[in-house]
């Protein structure tokens, strides 16, 4: 029932507009390095100059954007480059992440990724790429859909079959982005199913033809999936003989930075527990 109330609120909310376009401002000048003046913000935008004016300025004002005299162009401000600062500082994940990830691209000649969930899809954070001449990677902000790929499907695991019918109550199928691409939710389940199984999630092309992904789940505490780790390869580097390979060491990966978030794999069996006992540990009883 929480879930739905919650999902109820979202579909609730009325968006902002001038914030929506203010934020959509930083996207599209964190996109051009050169900077845009007012005019290809507009059209860019699809707003008139007037309004556009007013909210670069509102946004120069506050240290978010920074007009270049010299070219007349408008770019990120030094503001933007503070939040991103403390969002690093702040964020738990991202301070084991990166290790995690730059070590096991070290071990795997892969490319990582780590991934969060916003709604139905997945927000890449963090990436390693390999020094391979041929190499596939997100980069950090890209977006994917959840259920064709396999960091996606790390997090449907970790929700109940209800609730995943839920999340898509309104989709009778899914977008195909590949002739691989699981369009029925029946199939997806079925699939889910053997992820939260095996604790390991794959795409088989299902994404992007070509692209191969092997994904796990990062839990914190309380033992709720918060990210998702992951290795990226072209089809060709995804052999029978070194699957195996690449799961066990993700697995180790995921596993040791979930231990660094506060997880405590004891939490993840079910069976409930007592209080403790006078050596320390947890004492196995019966569910009241």
């Amino acid at each position: 029932m929480a879930f739905k109330a919650k999902h109820l609120l979202h579909k609730n909310r009325r968006p902002v507009q001038s914030v929506r376009k203010a934020l959509r401002i930083l996207d599209i000048l964190g996109n051009c390095p050169g900077g845009l003046g007012i005019t290809e913000l507009s059209g860019s935008l699809k707003s008139p100059k007037t309004t556009m004016h007013r909210l670069v300025s509102t946004l120069e004002t506050d240290g978010y954007v920074y007009f270049d005299v010299l070219t007349t162009k408008y770019l990120l401000g030094s503001r933007v480059a503070k939040l991103g600062d403390q969002f690093n500082q702040q964020s738990h994940l991202l301070t084991f992440g990166v290790p995690a990830l730059e070590q096991l691209t070290q071990e795997c000649k892969e490319a990582s990724h780590l991934a969060i969930l916003e709604g139905t899809e997945v927000v890449y954070i963090s990436q390693e790429e390999t020094k391979e001449p041929i190499r596939i990677s997100f980069g950090m902000g890209e977006r994917a859909p959840v259920y064709c790929t396999a960091g996606g499907k790390v997090f449907l695991a970790g929700l109940s079959d209800i609730a995943v019918r839920r999340l898509y109550e309104n989709h009778v199928r899914f977008k195909r982005y590949t002739p691989r691409t699981k369009t029925k939710l029946e199939g997806l389940l079925a699939e889910i199913a053997i992820v939260r199984r095996e604790g390991i999630a794959y795409d088989n092309e299902e994404y992007a033809p070509g692209l191969c992904c092997i994904a796990a789940p990062v839990r914190d505490f309380s033992s709720k999936t918060i990210a998702a780790i992951s290795l990226s390869m072209i089809k060709q580097k995804m052999t029978a003989e070194r699957r195996p390979f690449f799961k066990e060491a993700l697995l180790r990966a995921s596993a040791a930075l979930s231990e660094k978030l506060g997880f405590l794999p004891a939490r993840s069996n079910r069976k409930p527990f007592k209080r403790l006992n006078p050596s320390g540990g947890y004492r196995r009883g019966k569910a009241r």
